[in-house]
């Protein structure tokens, strides 16, 4: 099961809501294929389909970019079989670099900077599980 939580700039007005976790949809690569957007990821995706070998992790996750603070809330997805793997990364939309994730956890406090003003920290405030 996921979680949502509620990103707050303690001094900007900066908000955004992320999604960290595993959903009913990531019990099975063909059903993570059939939401994923990305046309070069679902063909790496359709690749490890059908080897019986496969072995996978995917779940909703945050990433920070190292440079310039901006945040992604986005798929993480590594798959591995006798003869392949693949681990996803992303680029920041902002500044290109590769972008860290980030974990958060209910109750633990978050060291982020805030990618609108850089001067703020972020707070993260759960208000629901998903599924």
């Amino acid at each position: 099961m996921g979680e949502a939580y509620k990103l707050d700039c303690d001094i900007c007005a900066y908000t955004e809501n992320i999604f960290v976790g595993f959903g009913l949809l990531y019990m099975r690569l063909e059903s993570i294929a059939s939401f994923v957007q990305d046309a070069a990821l679902k063909r790496r995706i359709e690749e490890f389909i059908g080897n019986p070998s496969t072995r996978y992790d995917a779940y909703d996750a945050l990433y920070v970019c190292p440079v310039c603070q901006a945040i992604r809330n986005e798929l993480f997805i590594e798959m591995e079989s006798d003869s392949s793997q693949y681990k996803i990364s992303y680029a920041c939309p902002r500044c290109a670099s590769v972008m860290q994730q980030e974990h958060i956890e209910n109750n633990v406090p978050v060291h982020l900077s805030c990618p609108a003003c850089e001067k703020g920290k972020l707070k993260a405030t759960f208000y629901m599980d998903w599924d």
